[in-house]
């Protein structure tokens, strides 16, 4: 259309200018979810190191981290917002794949010509269904050829879409389309209007402008709040009461910020993406991971097919949510024995099929058995080989996803062949094969034992007494969980009881939640907020949702500080 092509140009970097002059703004890119990219924060990297020595981390420095003003939407963002905005999920006129399939994937770094030009095909797709489709009543409520139609629309709809009221400026920039020549009708100025508001910086970034000082630092409007909450906790835009709230100027305390997330985090439906992305970030499970991409040997383990891949996959994400919704805690992350099986998962867990549809089903496992999501066929088929299991995937992810051990990849060392001789476990294959002085100082320390412990399951993550070598199972070890704090683990439910008790761990598992939160790394500041989170994960009845409602309670949630 040709008043899109005229919008690029007249009122996209029209609206870059509104927001750029005079404010001191660092623009960053919108990040990268592959390792720890963040909901709701405005931080300057992602990736969070796996600390110093066993669940170590920075140091508490009181003050608040250097933030970006403006941070892009990452694209999961991007569809929950066109979706709460529009009651657009899918584009028919891309395959009926979601919005964000016309962007780039998220990226750190300025913005590039391929990135944006995806936000304009992607504004473009989805202004000409809204306006063609039934949802076009979620933008427009009234008649485009009424004289007072468009620019009441524009206030109303663009109060939603950038998360404040507008400026007259935007206002009479965004009414200028009115006039453009050749004019068009009152239903593709309209359409013209809906783009410039799905590309402009103002919808695709989140700026954060307020001048108004607290001490040393900047203090976010009520509106900024808003904003963080709802990117946060609902990875999209604030709900009418939220908006509320901040046009009333009623988000400037702790408290008032605190109502409002325990108000939030109830919308199940909203939190519980949020929650599972989390704790995808957390366990690693990501395009590109090990997580439901290995094959195995179906010969040798008939219950396994490819057909279990995606149940089992969809059983951590609720897994995950079970236990932040249902009042659990850190522990029970390691503890929890519910389950959610179909037909094609429930022989791996010993049940009968026969009595399991295509749906998952809730089910409760053994609490010995099959304590906590490492003992779920997700994590140890996917850290196993395509013939047997693999001790020191699992140990490895053990010692380093969750208590921080920070371990330097061996290069080549996938690639190392299995040793001669004739072995009756695969235990025996992983001494002989780390046997060697370079190898064992890490190996028999961390990497090696809690992957000796996880043996009790095989490569699909079936329960197993005797290895397929032959050999009997022997899952003891000597674990370390921190400095001088050796354990000799005898099963998995020691293991587990291990982990959801230990200090690192949990230190490690608030770090995640704070680089998560604002999109930092882990740093001397946000130490301090990461130690007084891991101390409230210790007390008895705080649970993974007091977490989420507390990460609103820092300092560096309702402060900015811009750097040199």
């Amino acid at each position: 259309m040709r008043l899109l092509h005229a919008v690029s140009s007249l009122c996209c970097f029209a609206a870059l200018s509104l927001i750029a002059p005079g404010c001191g703004i660092t623009i960053l890119g919108k990040g990268t979810d592959a390792d720890e990219q963040s909901g709701g924060g405005s931080g300057t990297a992602a990736g969070v190191g796996a600390g110093s020595g066993v669940g170590g981390g920075d140091p508490c420095l009181p003050g608040i981290p250097v933030t970006s003003q403006i941070p892009r939407l990452l694209d999961r963002q991007y569809d929950a917002v066109v979706r709460d905005l529009l009651g657009v999920t899918t584009l028919a006129s891309a395959g009926d794949l979601p919005p964000s399939a016309l962007l780039v994937p998220d990226f750190e770094g300025d913005m590039t010509d391929p990135a944006w030009n995806g936000y304009l095909a992607a504004a473009e797709h989805v202004a000409a269904e809204v306006m063609g489709g039934p949802n076009k009543p979620t933008f427009l409520a009234c008649d485009p050829a009424a004289p007072t139609c468009l620019e009441e629309t524009i206030i109303t709809f663009g109060r939603k879409a950038f998360r404040r009221p507008l400026l007259e400026e935007e206002v009479q920039s965004l009414l200028r389309l009115t006039a453009v020549e050749p004019r068009g009708t009152p239903d593709e100025i309209a359409e013209a209007i809906l783009f410039a508001f799905l590309a402009s910086p103002s919808f695709l970034m989140r700026p954060e402008l307020t001048q108004d000082r607290e001490g040393d630092a900047i203090k976010l409007s009520s509106h900024e709040v808003a904003a963080r909450l709802s990117f946060l906790l609902w990875d999209s835009i604030p709900d009418d009461i939220l908006d509320a709230a901040a046009d009333a100027g009623q988000l400037a305390t702790k408290a008032q910020i605190l109502a409002q997330a325990q108000r939030m985090i109830q919308d199940r439906e909203k939190t519980a993406p949020v929650v599972a992305q989390f704790h995808r970030v957390y366990a690693d499970i990501r395009t590109g991971s090990r997580w439901g991409a290995i094959e195995h040997d179906t010969t040798r383990f008939p219950d396994y097919s490819p057909d279990v891949v995606a149940p089992m996959m969809a059983e951590m994400d609720a897994l995950f949510e079970d236990v932040a919704f249902e009042g659990g805690a850190f522990k029970d992350l390691f503890l929890s024995n519910v389950g959610y099986v179909n037909q094609d998962t429930a022989p791996l867990y010993g049940l009968d099929a026969a009595d399991y549809g295509a749906e998952l089903t809730r089910v409760e496992l053994d609490p010995n058995e099959r304590p906590g999501f490492l003992t779920r066929v997700g994590f140890l088929s996917s850290y196993s080989r395509y013939d047997a299991t693999n001790p020191i995937l699992r140990g490895a992810f053990v010692s380093t996803r969750l208590l921080g051990v920070n371990l330097a990849p061996v290069p080549g060392a996938s690639e190392t062949p299995r040793p001669p001789g004739e072995f009756s476990t695969e235990r025996e294959v992983v001494d002989a094969l780390t046997s060697s002085t370079n190898c064992a100082v890490c190996h028999d320390t961390y990497v090696n034992p809690p992957g000796f412990v996880l043996e009790r399951y095989d490569a699909v993550g079936k329960v197993q007494t005797i290895d397929p070598l032959g050999g009997a199972i022997d899952g003891t070890a000597d674990v370390t969980f921190g400095a001088n704090n050796v354990k000799r683990i005898t099963s998995p439910i020691e293991l587990m009881n291990e982990l959801a008790a230990d200090p690192g761990a949990r230190r490690h598992y608030a770090e995640r939640w704070v680089a998560f939160a604002t999109g930092r790394a882990p740093n001397g500041n946000d130490a301090c907020d990461v130690d007084g989170l891991s101390a409230s994960l210790s007390v008895d009845g705080y649970t993974l949702l007091d977490l989420l409602t507390d990460l609103t309670q820092t300092d560096s949630f309702r402060l900015r500080v811009v750097g040199d």
